[in-house]
């Protein structure tokens, strides 16, 4: 149906985009889906490129053996020495969805968790598009965009992302709509909300209410709707929110001050290259190949954000032409995105990172480009719905503007060829960049021709196929502008990767692979992408240790707690007091063109005691520790305010029985000469709390990154357990506000106003 824009204003019967209703174009999106990864759904095949491979499938599968054995995985032995999990946020722990790949065999539903938050998104796209422009055809187009741009496509390869932004539009269309409907929607935009704030996402659900926050700062300065309820209703649902995610939120804040990002990483680390706006016009414009993926220089966080030329050129129009508020709002927030993606290159994002600190949350400047994605395909649903509107006679009078337009987007492509063809060197494939470009100006032209013959189109049902068409024309454009990461079979994340030597298992002793090992990780890979795969698994790169239970001194996570990252990046290299200290059993060293396992055999247990402690402040107990001298077995360096609380002063003979060691608690039975102290090579985190015989003992920090505790002369029992009282505050906090939802949503009315706002927007 068409939209009156005038009370009383005729109502035409039927519309050509009328066909294109949800249920209808949520069938078109999942056989496009089904079309574009059919070995994923079917099963032959899964993704491992790059972080799929080595970071979220093992924390997936981490996840999955610890739900199978009943435990909540709130710490992770086996990487770093033990390290914070559910904080780190993007593991999904508390996500409902991932119930989906926790229940099935996870080499097949992991890869298609992702790509239903495909299309989850897109559904979001069409019904937000739809709100605001009241066009249907116009938000299949925003859908179809926003599902397979570049941004998505490439987030494949991390769960947490490709779900916060599949939520992204679900959050936006339903908290507007709370401001102004109010009743149950105030409880599903907390719901869809608190989904996205699970989901891992940060950066998404961050710039996700950047966008949210202006518009609700737009709407109360107009003042079209009551401001009162413009403030109250936006507070209930970020309070909402808030309490929903508490379970999550509260772990990871407490985790981020115990804790330093990713080393080597800063803020203005991987911005947007210079020309990186080229890229929306020629995808692989100055880019290198990584196994036959096209990587953007001079970042690599992302392969594209390819939205389409035909997205970009109708959103600029709609800009140029379009005098509306929101308009305007989208089009300022897209323009200071697309400058502060290119980092330090301009003084916008330095003086922003120097006065609005949450600018350093975002790690990679480049992650900017996250709300320009999610709004172009908005704005071009604007400038296709208005360019419907328009009469036959006024399309024929803009006919030589957009032909204009036409010629001045393929100049620019072909000028952008050109520049790419001088400028790289001989070596480099320019050709394919060559065929790439040709091939954008190819669709454009399509496309923009199409959506001319069905405007002028007289036959209703020839405009619905030509529709139908340039859907298909859109999707084909996106889903070939850049060559897509290669899918292998399943078989390659079969546990048990046979090696060179017996692995360490948990409890007993670690591995460890020194720095210039894992640094050639980075810069070396092989063409073929399994051998690649199974070679990175080997040398239990990055993460891959934990599908094989292998404990592991490295780790790769977006925090780390800041005592033991400060000896790791430092001093564990060559340190062999350290690695004895640390129970390392065997190191990988790189011999010319390979790399092996060498097996150690002066590692320590893990649990030990009886050493002498040593009351020193952080930097003296780090000299001693990088010291030759220095003898773990014999001593222990504790900080100088436990000196008051430490009875032990010597060195004396301890027994260690029956040691058993699990994911969350440590037992074993002590007996000591003389009171003394009992020291686990564990990463100190405050929540690990210490028993002996079922009574609490202070934890110490111990050997600046270690713990240690006190235990008196005689036979005892001994326990340190991990008790996270934030996350059992927040899992209350969580719980009671679902229950205030339900209760409230079975409750309140939906109850819609009828006073007629702009666009045709129903409001209060």
């Amino acid at each position: 149906m068409l939209f009156p824009t005038k009370p009383g204003a005729k109502v035409e019967a039927v519309s050509d985009d009328a066909w294109i209703k949800p249920r209808w174009f949520a069938m078109l999106l999942a056989g496009l889906m089904l079309v574009s990864y059919p070995q994923v759904f079917l099963g032959f095949q899964t993704f491992v490129y790059r972080d799929f491979g080595i970071f979220s499938y093992p924390i997936a599968y981490h996840f999955r053996e610890s739900f199978w054995r009943g435990e909540i995985p709130l710490w992770n032995p086996l990487n770093n020495c033990g390290v914070p999990f559910l904080a780190q946020w993007n593991t999904q722990v508390l996500y409902p969805p991932a119930l989906f790949y926790l229940l099935f065999p996870l080499s097949w539903s992991l890869g298609v968790f992702c790509l239903l938050h495909l299309f989850w998104g897109g559904l979001g796209m069409f019904f937000l598009a739809r709100r605001w422009t009241k066009n249907n055809f116009a938000a299949a187009f925003a859908g179809i965009v926003f599902t397979f741009n570049g941004l998505m496509f490439s987030s494949l390869i991390w769960p947490a992302t490709v779900a916060g932004l599949a939520w992204m539009p679900w959050v936006v269309w339903l908290t507007e709509r709370a401001w102004r409907e109010g009743g149950r929607t105030l409880v599903m935009a907390a719901l869809v909300g608190a989904m996205q704030m699970l989901s891992g996402g940060a950066e998404a659900a961050l710039l996700t209410w950047v966008l949210l926050g202006v518009l609700s700062l737009f709407e109360f300065i107009r003042g079209d709707f009551p401001r009162v309820k413009t403030l109250w209703r936006s507070g209930l649902v970020v309070l909402l929110i808030s309490g929903l995610s508490a379970a999550q939120l509260l772990p990871f804040f407490d985790l981020l001050d115990y804790s330093r990002h990713q080393e080597g990483i800063f803020s203005a680390f991987w911005p947007m290259p210079l020309t990186g706006w080229a890229n929306f016009f020629v995808p692989l414009f100055h880019c290198h190949a990584y196994q036959g993926v096209f990587m953007q220089d001079q970042q690599s966080w992302i392969n594209s954000y390819y939205v389409g030329v035909a997205t970009v050129v109708l959103a600029l129009w709609t800009m140029w032409r379009l005098r509306r508020g929101r308009v305007w709002l989208l089009t300022a927030l897209t323009w200071l995105c697309l400058i502060l993606a290119l980092g330090d290159a301009t003084p916008v994002y330095g003086w922003l990172s120097q006065h609005v600190s949450v600018i350093g949350l975002m790690r990679f400047p480049v992650k900017f480009v996250i709300l320009p994605v999610f709004v172009l395909p908005l704005l071009a649903a604007y400038g296709l719905a208005e360019i419907r509107r328009e009469t036959r006679g006024e399309t024929t009078r803009r006919g030589g503007t957009w032909c204009l337009v036409w010629f001045a987007a393929v100049t620019l492509i072909l000028g952008i060829i050109w520049w790419n063809w001088r400028s790289q060197s001989p070596g480099d494939d320019r050709t394919t960049v060559l065929f790439n470009g040709l091939f954008r100006a190819v669709f454009f032209t399509a496309i923009v021709g199409g959506c001319f013959v069905t405007k002028n189109n007289p036959a209703i049902a020839s405009r619905r196929l030509w529709q139908f068409l340039l859907l298909l024309l859109v999707w084909l454009d996106l889903y070939q502008h850049a060559p897509q990461p290669q899918t292998v079979s399943r078989a390659i994340y079969q546990p048990n990767l046979p090696r060179t030597l017996p692995a360490p298992r948990f409890g007993q002793a670690r591995a460890m692979v020194p720095f210039v090992t894992s640094g050639m990780f980075s810069r070396l890979f092989l063409p073929d992408v399994t051998a690649d795969y199974i070679s990175r698994r080997f040398a239990i790169s990055s993460d891959c240790n934990l599908l094989d239970d292998i404990p592991n001194c490295n780790g790769f996570f977006p925090l780390y707690l800041s005592r033991y990252a400060a000896l790791f990046y430092n001093y564990f290299n060559d340190n062999a007091t350290l690695l004895d200290f640390i129970g390392v059993s065997e190191t990988l060293i790189w011999l010319t063109n390979r790399y092996e396992w060498t097996p150690r055999s002066t590692n320590m247990p893990l649990l030990t005691g009886g050493q002498k402690p040593r009351f020193t402040d952080d930097l003296t107990a780090v000299r001693m520790l990088t010291n030759t001298n220095f003898n773990p077995r014999q001593e222990v360096c504790l900080p100088v305010e436990a000196a008051t609380f430490i009875k032990a002063s010597n060195s004396t003979t301890v027994k260690i029985s029956s040691a058993s060691f699990s994911a969350l608690r440590i037992e074993a039975g002590v007996e000591a000469a003389a009171p003394t102290l009992l020291v686990a090579a564990q990463t100190y985190y405050h929540p690990w709390q210490a028993y002996v015989d079922g009574k609490p003992m202070r934890l110490w920090p111990a050997n600046y990154a270690f713990q240690a505790f006190e235990i008196p002369a005689g036979s005892h029992r001994i326990k340190l357990v991990y008790e996270d009282r934030k996350f059992h505050l927040g899992a209350i906090i969580s719980l009671a506000t679902l229950a205030g939802c339900l209760i409230g949503f079975c409750l309140m009315g939906n109850k819609r106003y009828s006073v007629n706002g702009v666009g045709g927007h129903k409001r209060d």
